[in-house]
């Protein structure tokens, strides 16, 4: 009973996954639910992504075990989205024994289906992406940052979702206490800021879990330093700290809406790079005619 249980979750999973088509779009295919005293409960947007109006159905549960889940709160059956329109479906489970329960969300859209997996077993793959952020792996920079010099800024992320968007922030720390500067990325201090950036390449990575590998992620950024400092005043001739932070968001982050994750920085990288944290690098910014230490 355990294994033709198990292969109904695979199954019923390879449908999800191939359930959307681009013109309409739920916030997950996935969703797990984990015991508690209460009937936990999750919200699932679906979204007209088409230039075109969707007429969506009657949503319903399905599967051996549909009737341990309920649609709580229905705001997408019978309703007509126009373009970039969106609805709410909101989903409790309500086990009536214990063991592993699946089930889908059928939710009809004009002649075709999108379906959610519901379930409180959660596999392998979702498992290692919920417990293992990622991390920066691998950073090259400038010992010495030079105002009015350009530098190129390359570095590494691993992680297990199958696509990530980076950032680099700087920090002008000249004045700041130690561990306060680039504490937020609204400080005042910020100078420098990449936006959201693409990997420029990616492989396999070491790093496995279980049966799950991750990837590496490569980026590069071209780095424009100022002639002065985030406040307008010439650089220090001993120079200044500058602390770099990096942030990262996944894909299927990104497609909820949801904000960037500060990366944090592992160990092997010089003693200079890091504090305590794991999230500071110093670096020294100079006056454009060099260090004077």
């Amino acid at each position: 009973m355990k294994t033709i249980q198990y292969m109904l979750a695979c199954a019923l999973a390879t449908i999800t996954l191939l359930a959307q088509d681009g013109d309409f779009i739920a916030s997950d295919s996935y969703v797990v639910f984990e015991a508690s005293n209460d009937a936990p409960k999750a919200t699932l947007s679906f979204e007209n992504n088409s230039s075109a109006d969707i007429n969506v159905g009657s949503l319903s549960l399905i599967g051996a075990h549909g009737d341990e889940f309920n649609i709580t709160s229905d705001g997408c059956s019978g309703v007509t989205l126009a373009a970039d329109g969106s609805c709410d479906v909101e989903v409790a489970f309500v086990p009536k024994n214990n063991g592993i329960k699946n089930a889908l969300l059928e939710v009809p859209y004009d002649s075709k289906n999108l379906y959610v997996f519901l379930t409180n077993d959660e596999d392998t793959r979702h498992n290692v992406i919920k417990r293992l952020s990622p991390v920066v792996y691998d950073i090259n920079i400038s010992e010495q940052l030079e105002g009015a010099k350009t530098y190129e800024l390359k570095w590494s992320l691993v992680g297990y979702h199958s696509d990530y968007k980076a950032m680099v922030v700087m920090f002008d720390c000249t004045g700041v206490a130690e561990g306060e500067c680039g504490a937020n990325y609204s400080d005042n201090e910020k100078f420098l800021d990449s936006g959201l950036m693409n990997a420029v390449s990616s492989e396999p990575a070491d790093w496995s879990y279980y049966d799950q590998n991750a990837t590496k992620f490569d980026y590069s950024y071209v780095v424009n330093m100022p002639a002065q400092r985030a406040n307008g005043d010439d650089w220090n001739a001993t120079g200044t700290d500058v602390v770099v932070r990096f942030y990262v968001l996944s894909a299927e982050d990104e497609k909820n809406n949801k904000a960037s994750l500060s990366l944090i920085i592992p160990g092997k990288l010089a003693e200079r790079y890091y504090d305590t944290s794991g999230r500071k690098i110093e670096k020294t910014m100079c006056p454009s005619g060099g260090c004077n230490q």
